[in-house]
């Protein structure tokens, strides 16, 4: 480590590195505030995308004009669950061609599955620090979106499906290993900045 030659240049040191904390500390509070709009608006939109697209929309009752009216609540449950891996994934695949005429819906299903739990990458290992542990935060990610399929099952607004549970985990890992990428290269910079500075007063 290099060190400054006096007591003079190490406190004119001290002063201009405090001077970049400072600065930096009204940024990150700043940052902070957008980061946490923006993860409340996400949430909201997962929420909307989830269940009240299908309340408003009126998804939900098309869903139950597949189901005879006098079917049991139990049978219609088990009919809203598929638990075959890959299963839908497949099914969708097939449709995966420019020319097949249903192209845009399982375009739509296998991206829109991937891209919706991405940010929750990025969000939650950036406001809670044991979730920037991957095991930690794998397990958080199958509570929750294992929580949202059972849910939708449950309430007949939707299906819990294996294959989305897939597709939103890696999606989560993706937007988590992005995170931590960036992390990495944001804590380089700064070890370099201060290094340059300490070297100024050497």
């Amino acid at each position: 480590m290099m060190k400054v030659r006096t007591v003079s240049d190490k406190k004119a040191y001290d002063t201009k590195w405090g001077q970049i904390l400072r600065q930096k500390n009204g940024q990150f509070c700043f940052r902070n505030f957008l980061m946490g709009v923006a993860f409340l608006f996400y949430l909201l939109c997962v929420l909307y995308l989830l269940f009240f697209e299908r309340l408003i929309w009126g998804e939900s009752s098309q869903f139950h004009k597949i189901l005879p009216d006098d079917m049991p609540y139990q049978r219609a449950v088990r009919l809203s669950m598929q638990l075959c891996p890959f299963k839908t994934i497949r099914y969708f695949g097939e449709w995966l061609h420019r020319s097949h005429p249903l192209f845009p819906i399982a375009f739509k299903n296998l991206a829109g599955n991937l891209a919706l739990f991405f940010p929750m990458g990025i969000f939650l290992p950036y406001f809670f620090k044991k979730q920037r542990n991957l095991f930690c935060f794998f397990f958080t990610l199958t509570v929750i979106i294992c929580g949202a399929e059972i849910t939708q099952a449950l309430t007949l607004m939707g299906k819990c499906d294996i294959d989305d549970y897939i597709l939103n985990i890696i999606g989560a890992v993706a937007g988590f290993i992005c995170f931590q990428v960036l992390y990495l290269i944001r804590f380089l910079l700064n070890l370099l900045r201060k290094k340059v500075i300490y070297a100024r007063w050497k």
